[in-house]
């Protein structure tokens, strides 16, 4: 019988370990989500800044025509 119970104790210990790592797995990927969409936040904002410096020239240019 204690046999039993420490099967069923190794299986539940099992399963926490493997819910833990699928855990730790999720989180990981969502890091590095995160990560490329901050680059591509940052790439994206740099190149609308650049555009308005080109508008913003090129408004220059007409007014001093």
């Amino acid at each position: 019988m204690e046999r039993e119970v420490i099967n069923l104790l190794d299986k539940r210990v099992e399963r926490s370990l493997v819910s833990i790592s699928a855990m730790i797995a999720d989180a990981i990927e969502m890091a590095q989500k995160a990560k490329t969409l901050s680059v591509d936040s940052e790439e994206k904002l740099t190149l609308v800044q650049l555009e308005l410096e080109n508008l913003y020239l090129q408004l220059g240019k007409l007014e001093n025509g």
